[in-house]
């Protein structure tokens, strides 16, 4: 037996299984690939030197790493640019040369940290709403899809999704592409990769997709900006979402949701028809102040959307609150209940399985409604709250 070999594989799964999910390394899949196979330690193995090298460097460090996932965001720098370049170039497979030089630009800004704590989402929604809620997004948004009718028509009719609920993206986002961001993007994910543990495995997998698509999609990594949160272009798309959903729709040969309104516009329809959105049906509706659903509806948490019947079924249980209900809401429409803080208090609204699917791209309530009021601006049969 080669005793090199075996001791080589040892360590290899030694170092391998001391890996927490936390840091959302492929374990299962090496697992599986070796499970019959000796490791040995050389360039002709599908797992490299580097990548060996670089297993064996994480077991080094896994014990400051592990600290790190328990501690509080305060603006400390709880992991290394030398530690997140080896959980990079396991995850990514670019070598740990290539993404040292990549990551010497980036800079650890704790400011980043105080926004991420202060999210204007976590705010009651009478406070939130009159951010967005208001003439002058009513009058910008009437004029950008007037300008860009002829992309919305086109766009709305392939993906069916609707033009008011894609300009109440935009306007949220960016107030119709007026503003990306200024804030680098390189700067904003590896802050929150090394500094805000409850979540950096999610942000260091936008660090590696922002890698590889800048690489892929011939964007400046270096003069790419946009949000705290690593969020860029017209659409505020996170790196991963930019890479699944964004689209070419001029047809140029080019993802840009920067300057293209048919890419841009294109994109926030993908985005909501590969998650399910159904075109013409409504998405919220507040119930009265002081409603009093049943019993079982009284038990469940309506801070979270996980409950979902048929509005028919609601109106079987519970016939004088839900039989008001008034068109374009039908019988079989799949819906939940949810209680949000508002100016009146405490208030219930009903919504419809489209509210999920605006919160796949922001998962906040607020966000969710503040969306749909701004479509209702302009579309109030369709989206009309109350």
């Amino acid at each position: 037996m080669n005793h090199k070999k075996v001791h080589h594989r040892c360590v290899f799964i030694a170092t391998i299984r001391m890996i927490p999910p936390y840091f959302g390394l492929p374990v299962n899949s090496i697992h599986r690939y070796h499970a019959d196979m000796m490791f040995s330690y050389s360039s002709s193995h599908p797992i490299s030197k580097l990548l060996y090298a670089s297993l064996c460097l994480l077991m080094l460090t896994m014990p400051q790493l592990v600290q790190a996932e328990n501690k509080e965001p305060d603006g400390t720098q709880y992991v290394s640019r030398e530690e997140i370049v080896t959980l990079l170039a396991a995850e990514t497979g670019l070598s740990v040369k290539k993404l040292t030089a990549i990551m010497k630009d980036a800079t650890f800004r704790p400011d980043i940290i105080k926004r991420m704590n202060t999210q204007w989402e976590a705010q009651p929604y009478a406070k939130y709403r009159p951010l967005f809620i208001k003439a002058s997004m009513l009058d910008k948004g009437k004029a950008f899809v007037a300008e860009h009718r002829t992309i919305f028509d086109a766009v709305e009719q392939k993906y069916q999704v609707d033009s008011a609920i894609i300009a109440g993206i935009l306007g949220i986002e960016t107030r119709f592409g007026e503003t990306h961001g200024a804030r680098p993007i390189l700067d904003s994910l590896y802050t929150l990769s090394t500094g805000f543990p409850r979540r950096a495995n999610f942000f260091r997998q936008q660090l590696g997709a922002i890698i590889q698509i800048s690489r892929q999609d011939k964007l400046n990594l270096k003069e790419l900006k946009g949000s705290y949160a690593g969020a860029f272009g017209s659409i505020q798309f996170i790196p991963t979402s930019f890479r699944d959903f964004a689209v070419d729709e001029d047809g140029d040969g080019i993802r840009d949701v920067f300057n293209s309104k048919q890419d841009i516009i294109g994109s926030v329809a993908n985005y909501f028809h590969k998650h399910g959105w159904q075109h013409g049906r409504p998405v919220a509706h507040w119930l009265p102040p002081h409603t009093r659903l049943n019993k079982a509806w009284r038990k469940r948490d309506k801070s979270k959307l996980k409950h979902w019947v048929t509005l028919a079924e609601l109106r079987k249980d519970m016939p004088k609150i839900f039989n008001k209900i008034p068109l374009p809401w039908l019988e079989n429409d799949k819906v939940g209940i949810i209680e949000m803080e508002t100016s009146k208090g405490k208030q219930l609204a009903l919504v419809h399985f489209n509210f999920r699917v605006i919160m796949r791209y922001n998962p906040s309530f607020n966000y969710a409604m503040a969306v749909t009021e701004i479509a209702a601006m302009w579309e109030s049969e369709k989206f009309a709250v109350d």
